[in-house]
C-alpha cells in the first residue's frame, strides 16, 4: 500500500456542488442564495449518515471565501479553497460537538466568534453532530447564533435533529438531506469503478446500493473494501453478500422450498447447513424474512422493473421464483410464522434452538391447517344423526312386549315433557373444567394460546406445580425463564387462554428445585378444548358414536405426538432437553 493511500469516500468526497449526488433542492437553494447574495448567520443540515452533510457544509464554505467569490463554482487552486478541501483553514473551523459538548468549550467559541477572518471573506464554524451538546452549552449559544458578527455564518450538521433545541432551530435555516437512491448510487458506483479500474458486475453494484440504507459513503467504503479482489478477476454478486453477510440467494430458496412442501427433516438439515457456515440463527431469521418479502413482491407484482427496484432480486432469481408456481397465501402464513419466531430468537439464550423450531413450525403449517379444519362438530359425522338440543321430545308410546324375565325393568309410557333447555356455553366451560384433574385444565389452556412461540414455551418451558384455589402456580429453572414468562409478549396471551376456557384462574410464577413437586403432563392429556366440549353436549344421546369418536380423534392426536417427537433432531431432542431441566449441569 502507498503511503499516500487515501480511502475511496475521502478521495472522491464532493468538492463543489456540482459533485453532490442526489441532493438536488439543497443544491438548488444554496446556489441561489449564493448568486442573491442572501447569506443566512445560521444553517442547520439534517440527515442520515453518508448523505452529504459535512461534504455540503465544506462546499459552502469554500463557494464563500473562495478568491473569486462568493461562488458556485469555486476555483480548488485558491489557499482558501486548500485549505479547507484538507481542513487545515483558521477561517473555516471544524468542531466535533461529541467531544466538545459542555459549557466551556462554549465560551471558547464566543470568544472566538469575536476574531475577524485573516484570509477569506467570512469566519465560519462548522460544528458537527450538534445535538451532543449540553443544554448548558445551547443556551450559551443562543444569543450568539441570534445575532452573530455580521462576517460569523455558523453551519450545523446532525443525524438527530429532534435531540436539537427548537430555540436553536428557529435561528437556523434547516435543510432536510434524504437517503440517495439507488439508481444514483450505483450511477456514482460505477464511474469511480470505471476510474479506479475495477472489475466489478452492475448486479454486484446493485446489491452495494441497495444494503446501505441511501448512504454514499458506506457505499464507497463497501466498494473500497473489495476493490482489491476486483484487480485480476471481476467481483461477483455473491462475494459482496458474503462480505455483508448475507445468505446467498440459491440456499435461502432452497430453505424455503423444504419448508413449503413440508419436508421437516430437510427442512432441518438446510438450517443446520446455514448454522455450521458460521450464519447465526438471529442472521438467518432476519436473512430468511427479508428473502420471504421479495417472494411475496414477485408474487404480486408483474413489472420486472418495479421488483428489481425494491429488492436485492435479478433477472434470473426472479425467474427461479416464479418456476416455483408459489401460493400467495402460503408464503405469506409462512412469514407469519417465521416473524413470530423471530421475536424469540432475538432474546432467547439458546437461538438455534427456536430457529429449528420455527423451521418445523413452518413446515406443518398446512398439517395444522387441516388438523384445524377437521375438529367440527360430532353431529356433522354422517354416521351420527342430527341432534336438535332445543326441540322438545314428543310423546312416548307405551311398550306392548309382554315382560318374561324379572331382570327387565317395567317400563312406564312417558307423558309429555318440557323442551330441554340448552344450558349456557360459559356453564358448560365451567363443568367441564370442574370434572377435570389438574393436567387436563392445564392442557386446555395451552392449546387456547393463539401463538405458536408463546405456546411452545409454556408448553416446554414452564413447569406445572398445582392448580387450586383458583390459582396456577407454574415453575421455572432459572430466572430468565421467569422474566420471559411475564413478558408483554406472552403473559396478556395466557390471560385470555384462561379468559377464554370460561375460568377465572390466577397466575402465579416461583422457582424451581429439588424439592419441588411437579405435576406430570402425559400425551393423552394433549388434546383440543374444542374436542371435549363438542363430545360432551352430544354425549347424552349419542353414546356409542360419541365414544368411536372420542378413540379415533385421541388415537389421532397420539399419533400426531409421536411424529412431533420424529420430526427433531438429535441436536434440538438433546437441546430440549437440557432446556427443561431434565439435564442439569
Amino acid at each position: 500500500m502507498e503511503q499516500n493511500y487515501l480511502p475511496l469516500f475521502r478521495k472522491y468526497r464532493p468538492q463543489s456542488f456540482k459533485d453532490i449526488v442526489g441532493q438536488e433542492s439543497l443544491v438548488k437553494a444554496l446556489t441561489n442564495a449564493i448568486e442573491l447574495n442572501r447569506i443566512a448567520n445560521a444553517y442547520l443540515f439534517c440527515g442520515p449518515r453518508g448523505t452529504g452533510k459535512t461534504s455540503s457544509a465544506r462546499i459552502l464554505a469554500k463557494s464563500l471565501n473562495c478568491e473569486h467569490g462568493p461562488t458556485i463554482e469555486p476555483c480548488q487552486k485558491c489557499a482558501s479553497c486548500i485549505d479547507i478541501t484538507n481542513a487545515q483553514g483558521l477561517d473555516v473551523i471544524e468542531i466535533d460537538a461529541a467531544s466538545n459538548r459542555g459549557i466551556q468549550d462554549a465560551k471558547e467559541l464566543i470568544n472566538q466568534v469575536q476574531y475577524a477572518p485573516i484570509h477569506g471573506k467570512y469566519k465560519i464554524f462548522i460544528i458537527d453532530e450538534v445535538h451532543m451538546l449540553s443544554n448548558d452549552a445551547f443556551n450559551a449559544l443562543l444569543k450568539t447564533f441570534e445575532e452573530p458578527p455580521k462576517n460569523v455564518i455558523f453551519i450545523l450538521a446532525t443525524t438527530e435533529p429532534h435531540k436539537v433545541l427548537e430555540t436553536i432551530v428557529s435561528r437556523c435555516q434547516r435543510f432536510d438531506l434524504r437517503r440517495i437512491t439507488t439508481q444514483d448510487i450505483v450511477k456514482r458506483l460505477r464511474e469511480i469503478s470505471d476510474l479506479e479500474n475495477i472489475k466489478i458486475t452492475q448486479e454486484a453494484l446493485f446489491t452495494i446500493a441497495k444494503n446501505v440504507s441511501g448512504g454514499l459513503r458506506d457505499s464507497l467504503a463497501l466498494l473500497d473494501q473489495v476493490s482489491i479482489l476486483g484487480v485480476k478477476e471481476e467481483i461477483t454478486k455473491d462475494l459482496i453478500e458474503e462480505l455483508l453477510g448475507k445468505i446467498n440467494f440459491d440456499t435461502l430458496l432452497n430453505l424455503l422450498k423444504e419448508i413449503y412442501n413440508q419436508n421437516t427433516q430437510t427442512a432441518l438439515m438446510c438450517v443446520d447447513e446455514i448454522y455450521s457456515k458460521g450464519n447465526e440463527p438471529r442472521n438467518l431469521a432476519e436473512n430468511f424474512i427479508e428473502f420471504l418479502r421479495n417472494v411475496i413482491l414477485v408474487l404480486n407484482s408483474d413489472n420486472l422493473e418495479n421488483i428489481k427496484n425494491f429488492s436485492s432480486l435479478i433477472d434470473d432469481d426472479i425467474e427461479k421464483i416464479k418456476a416455483l408456481n408459489l401460493n400467495k397465501d402460503k408464503i405469506f402464513k409462512i412469514l407469519n410464522t417465521i416473524i413470530e419466531y423471530y421475536k424469540e430468537i432475538k432474546i432467547a439464550t439458546n437461538p438455534y434452538l427456536w430457529m429449528e423450531l420455527a423451521a418445523i413450525g413452518a413446515s406443518r403449517l398446512d398439517l395444522t391447517l387441516n388438523q384445524a379444519q377437521n375438529i367440527k362438530p360430532v353431529t356433522q359425522n354422517p354416521n351420527i344423526a342430527a341432534i336438535n338440543l332445543q326441540a322438545p321430545i314428543e310423546k312416548a308410546k307405551p311398550i306392548e312386549k309382554p315382560i318374561n324375565n324379572e331382570s327387565e325393568i317395567k317400563q312406564e309410557p312417558i307423558q309429555n315433557s318440557k323442551p330441554i333447555k340448552e344450558t349456557p356455553i360459559e356453564n358448560q366451560k365451567a363443568t367441564n373444567v370442574q370434572s377435570k384433574d389438574s393436567a387436563e385444565i392445564w392442557m386446555d389452556i395451552i392449546s387456547l394460546i393463539p401463538s405458536m412461540p408463546a405456546r411452545a414455551f409454556y408448553k416446554g418451558v414452564a413447569k406445572l406445580v398445582k392448580i387450586e384455589n383458583e390459582t396456577i402456580t407454574l415453575g421455572f429453572l432459572n430466572e430468565n425463564t421467569l422474566v420471559q414468562a411475564k413478558s408483554a409478549s406472552k403473559m396478556p396471551q395466557l390471560e385470555n387462554a384462561i379468559k377464554a376456557l370460561g375460568t377465572n384462574y390466577k397466575i402465579e410464577f416461583s422457582r424451581i428445585d429439588e424439592n419441588t413437586k411437579i405435576i406430570e403432563i402425559k400425551p393423552s392429556y394433549n388434546r383440543s378444548v374444542i374436542q371435549n366440549q363438542t363430545i360432551k353436549q352430544t354425549q347424552t344421546t349419542q353414546q356409542n358414536p360419541i365414544k368411536e369418536a372420542q378413540t379415533n380423534m385421541q388415537e389421532e392426536k397420539e399419533q400426531m405426538t409421536e411424529n412431533e417427537k420424529k420430526q427433531y433432531s438429535h441436536k434440538v431432542q438433546e437441546m430440549i432437553e437440557q432446556f427443561n431441566g431434565r439435564i442439569i449441569d
